[in-house]
């Protein structure tokens, strides 16, 4: 981010550097990877969360199966953890064969931190209400964890489901945090679909984003075709270096 005359900011962004462009969370089969690989998206989420229709069971050959066919498509495997320990996001992580970790439940920045130093990279969900929001009040949740150097996933706050509740962020307010305070490199979800994705990345000004439920159809199943079309409606050019 670069400030010109003092009052203008100019956020710029190298590419190279994102994560990842286009996130499909919640994938549980091999079709699914399939139609994430073929659509352009460059990354899959893998839903540990057990309450969650989502869920995978990490002791299950078909979840390292699930993990390994994503490696050989040259998607970034993205694990999704709520209230879990750090012994057990390891453990995981390495058994199914992970190569990021998502917090996404109450976890706290010591958390982050353990992970840290244990050279895991780590994905943290801020959970935001819908509502319209000044840039303090969002910085005042992501700025702790922006400041240990971890991704940000802007979500929808879903309660005790932490997550998957299709239901949208106000993308003006999140784009004005993002140009005053944001880090470089964030990923926009909640409520996002082939339906609205365009919108929410012009107005938001997004350079990464994630789904879950808005390419199901019924809820809990993906849908071909919804993937496609929100890789493509997105606008977003996915990268596949995840180095």
């Amino acid at each position: 981010m670069r400030r010109i005359a003092g009052e203008l900011t100019i956020r710029t962004v190298n590419l190279r550097e994102l994560m990842f462009r286009i996130k499909i969370c919640g994938v549980r089969f091999k079709n699914d990877v399939d139609a994430v690989e073929q659509s352009g998206a460059d990354a899959i989420g893998l839903n540990f969360f057990p309450p969650s229709i989502r869920y995978v069971d990490p002791a299950a050959p078909a979840t390292y199966e699930l993990a390994a066919a994503a490696n050989s498509a040259g998607l970034l495997r993205v694990g999704v953890f709520v209230n879990t320990s750090v012994d057990q996001m390891t453990t995981i992580a390495d058994t199914v064969g992970l190569d990021v970790i998502q917090l996404h439940g109450d976890e706290t920045v010591s958390i982050a931190q353990a992970l840290l130093a244990e050279g895991r990279r780590i994905i943290r969900a801020i959970k935001l209400p819908r509502r319209a929001m000044s840039v303090n009040e969002i910085e005042s949740i992501a700025g702790p964890w922006s400041a240990i150097g971890i991704h940000l996933l802007l979500d929808a706050d879903a309660g005790s489901a932490h997550g998957g509740s299709g239901k949208t962020l106000h993308w003006a307010s999140i784009a004005r945090w993002a140009e005053q305070a944001g880090p470089d490199r964030w990923t926009l979800a909640g409520g996002l679909k082939p339906e609205n994705i365009a919108e929410a990345v012009r107005t938001s000004h997004a350079s990464s984003i994630d789904t879950a439920s808005g390419v199901e159809c019924p809820k809990g199943v993906k849908n071909e075709g919804r993937i496609f079309a929100f890789a493509s409606n997105s606008g977003l050019s996915p990268q596949r270096d995840h180095a």
